[in-house]
């Protein structure tokens, strides 16, 4: 049913501060700010009713995917995510396969409601989007947009940095979305149930080579794969679990050079939370850029592309 991640969705009250982060640290930008308002969005429902509200866009693609930071002005459920959950969590992600109304229609049927939408005006057309309520089904919420054959994208109200820059992103792209979840194979279900599988299921002993002791769930997309952690008690993941429940913990980013990546990160005062290898051969580090860039990032010094070694069982 989705078969693409569009985009990477975040809520911040601090968006000079991010994208000051983005530029200077991470050499990803020029950022496009937007506000969305009646003025050039129509047909405005947040929770099934109609209301209007504004919000401050800023977004940047880094490869095949965006990154989109949202300042709440108005209340919404932009401003209603940020007071239960801060900065440091990933809002929504924008999903892409079928069109809007088979995706709308689909979602619907699952009991899946939509929890606030709009139909932004450019020079001509219009982009529908509509966040669905999928936070207790997927560990985040999902965004179904259509954009208009005719859909001309209005001028950005500014840049950042307002200067042309020569950015070469320090991350050649996103590759994969970690959730932490208490139950894997209810999730599965869960998932499967709004269309999205199969499943390699690999279950760590907390012997391999990766130090993990936690049970792992993929499942591929077309650009990127997601993948289900359940953390046994003992497991670095546990905490994080406690403390915020289920949802997205990390993005895994490559890299073309990981030991020099880590190095700077370093450089930078990041805190390396956990590193290991996986199978002998593919060394892996997760690394706290909450303050700078809302969530964790995974890198490692090579990509995993085989998901079909032993020990990977196929769901269903």
């Amino acid at each position: 049913m989705f078969e693409k991640l569009i985009q990477v969705g975040f809520i911040s009250r601090e968006l000079d501060r991010i994208l000051k982060s983005y530029t200077e640290i991470y050499n990803i930008g020029p950022w496009y700010i937007l506000k969305f308002c009646p003025d050039n969005v129509q047909l405005m429902e947040v929770y099934g009713k109609r209301q209007d509200y504004a919000m401050n866009v800023a977004v940047c693609p880094i490869a095949d995917i965006r990154f989109e930071y949202i300042d709440p002005v108005t209340t919404s459920i932009f401003s209603d995510f940020y007071d239960e959950f801060g900065e440091y969590a990933v809002h929504h992600l924008k999903l892409g396969g079928q069109d809007y109304k088979t995706s709308f229609d689909f979602l619907a049927s699952k009991n899946i409601k939509a929890i606030q939408t709009g139909h932004q005006t450019g020079g001509t057309g219009k982009n529908i989007y509509t966040f669905m309520d999928t936070w207790k089904e997927l560990g985040f919420i999902t965004e179904i947009v259509e954009v208009t054959s005719d859909f001309i994208k209005p001028e950005p109200e500014k840049w950042y940095p307002d200067k042309k820059n020569d950015f070469k992103p320090i991350f050649k792209k996103a590759s994969m979305v970690g959730i932490l979840v208490k139950n894997i194979e209810r999730k599965i279900k869960e998932y499967e149930k709004l269309g999205i599988g199969p499943w390699l299921i690999k279950d760590f002993d907390g012997k391999n080579s990766s130090g993990l002791n936690t049970k792992i769930a993929f499942s591929c997309r077309e650009n990127v794969i997601l993948k289900l952690i359940q953390p046994d008690p003992d497991s670095f993941f546990a905490g994080h679990l406690m403390k915020y429940g289920e949802g997205i913990h990390h993005i895994k980013m490559e890299v073309d050079d990981y030991e020099h990546i880590l190095k700077y990160l370093k450089s930078k005062g990041l805190e390396i939370i956990y590193s290991g290898e996986y199978l002998n051969e593919v060394k892996f580090s997760f690394i706290d850029t909450r303050e700078h860039l809302n969530f964790i990032i995974e890198i490692s010094d090579k990509e995993i592309d085989d998901f079909s070694a032993d020990s990977l069982i196929l769901h269903p």
